[in-house]
């Protein structure tokens, strides 16, 4: 797999289809992001991918039932105290990254993750395989 997935080539068909702009996190609200992943002494490499997320689009409001949360929202951080991060959702499908898996999870409720190929070093693999996940599989 390729080193860098370019999730705004995979998010953009989805925002041009709804009609609505991709549009970065505002300074101050990445600050406040950084400052309250700092207080909860979530990994560096995790902030960073995630700012680098949000500096390009923050979040994903909903669109064909895939929901990323922004960054200035305090539901990231509302499954903390179980080590986790809830990013966001595409119907009951939940994403999220957990601190002992040191993944980033596609899972639901009652999983953290479905299974081992339901867990992604990156962000942007995570993200790719949400946006994706109701195209039919390619015949061989």
């Amino acid at each position: 797999m390729k080193d860098t997935i370019n999730f705004v080539a995979s998010l953009q068909p989805l925002f041009d289809e709804y009609n609505v702009a991709m549009k970065p996190a505002s300074e101050s609200s990445l600050k406040m992001f950084r400052t309250r992943a700092d207080e909860r002494n979530i990994p560096k490499k995790v902030v960073t991918e995630l700012a680098n997320f949000y500096s390009v689009v923050d979040g994903v409001p909903c669109l064909d039932s895939l929901d990323i949360h922004g960054c200035a929202d305090l539901i990231l951080f509302e499954w903390w105290d179980q080590q986790e991060l809830w990013l966001g959702q595409r119907d009951c499908y939940t994403l999220r990254w957990s601190c002992a898996k040191d993944r980033f999870c596609i899972g639901d409720a009652g999983n953290v993750s479905f299974s081992e190929s339901d867990e992604y070093r990156t962000f942007a693999e995570a993200l790719c395989h949400m946006v994706r996940l109701y195209e039919a599989p390619q015949s061989g």
